[in-house]
């Protein structure tokens, strides 16, 4: 089974046999980590516990000391550990949160107001870009919470439903017999794209990505091989698939594209020009007939979502007088 940012799942507490340091989760206040979203967004979680919860203490054991999910959380979020029931004063939003109840086991307002009234320990909370509240309850281990953190970090929450994701992320890492990814694109490099539109000019679809992107090894392993998917591409566009941080240069429409820094991780000038003013990891862009850019669709998206945008553009549907919203009002998905 293949893993993203696992190294092994089931690496965790044999660190300390050899006379390592454990890793650990570098825990924040929740008012440090609103304060750093503000500068370099992030995604906060908060781990919402309290000190009486047998499975809050096993998850923080386990789960919260498995060194993957160590590194990962450290480099993807700002980690919050805070007592549902403690007495801590917290400034959100303009409103000013105490334990206004007091007396045992009754719940910080901050509390209430991140799970809802539904107090059920342990939760994690996860509070996006744009404030966006998602706490989502239960005991996890590591193996549980890793597609969880990947949809909240890479925010494929503002793309895609959670149960189509977690359906893409078990095709890509953990197919069955009844996982439809059979299809395969026939992909080209942007050069021999380059080559191709002088004599046979065809839309085309832009995949950037990179292989240390987790959304974009999902969107490959599953949403990309549905056959719906695949047939339409391989009919109807060039394909190219291209890393964002591409080493050699592209020639194209008389210039010639580099990247400037010559290093992985450094994004290249040809995709910082059709991504502007945003690059954003996975981002499909379409192209006409004479190479000129339709639109970025950036984000992950699933197979039933490409497939629309697959249709609005192939069609020409972009070119007339029908808009977006009527288009998805008409549509009908050949995706069962």
């Amino acid at each position: 089974m293949k893993k993203l940012f696992f190294i092994s799942i089931l690496i965790s507490f044999f660190i300390c046999t050899f006379g390592q340091k454990a890793k650990e989760i570098k825990w924040l206040t929740i008012q440090q980590a609103l304060k750093l979203q503000d500068s370099i967004p992030k995604t906060i979680m908060i781990d919402m516990f309290t000190d009486w919860c047998g499975w809050c203490k096993k998850m923080d054991a386990e789960t919260f000391h498995n060194p993957s999910i160590v590194d990962y959380v450290n480099e993807n979020f700002y980690a919050v550990k805070f007592d549902a029931e403690g007495f801590d004063t917290v400034v959100y939003k303009g409103k000013t949160l105490i334990n206004s109840r007091g007396g045992k086991r009754q719940p910080n307002d901050f509390a209430l107001e991140m799970l809802g009234g539904r107090m059920s320990y342990p939760t994690i909370v996860y509070i996006d870009f744009e404030g966006m509240v998602n706490p989502v309850p239960g005991y996890m281990s590591a193996a549980d919470i890793e597609p969880i953190l990947i949809y909240f970090a890479e925010r494929i929450n503002k793309t895609a439903d959670y149960q189509l994701y977690v359906q893409d992320f078990k095709n890509t890492f953990n197919p069955d017999e009844t996982a439809k990814t059979s299809g395969e694109i026939n992909w080209i490099s942007i050069e021999n794209c380059i080559e191709l539109m002088k004599t046979n000019p065809k839309k085309i679809f832009l995949f950037v990505n990179s292989e240390y992107n987790n959304s974009s090894k999902i969107m490959l392993g599953s949403a990309l091989r549905h056959p719906t998917i695949t047939d339409y591409i391989n009919k109807n566009f060039y394909a190219v698939k291209l890393d964002f941080d591409y080493q050699d240069t592209i020639k194209f429409a008389d210039g010639n594209f580099i990247n400037e820094k010559q290093q992985l991780g450094y994004p290249h000038q040809f995709i910082m020009a059709v991504l502007q003013p945003e690059i954003r990891l996975p981002s499909i862009v379409f192209f006409d007939e004479a190479f000129r850019i339709i639109t970025p669709v950036k984000g992950y998206f699933p197979a039933t979502t490409i497939e629309r945008y697959l249709e609005f553009f192939s069609d020409n549907n972009f070119k007339t007088n029908e808009d977006w919203e009527k288009f998805n009002k008409n549509f009908k998905s050949k995706i069962q």
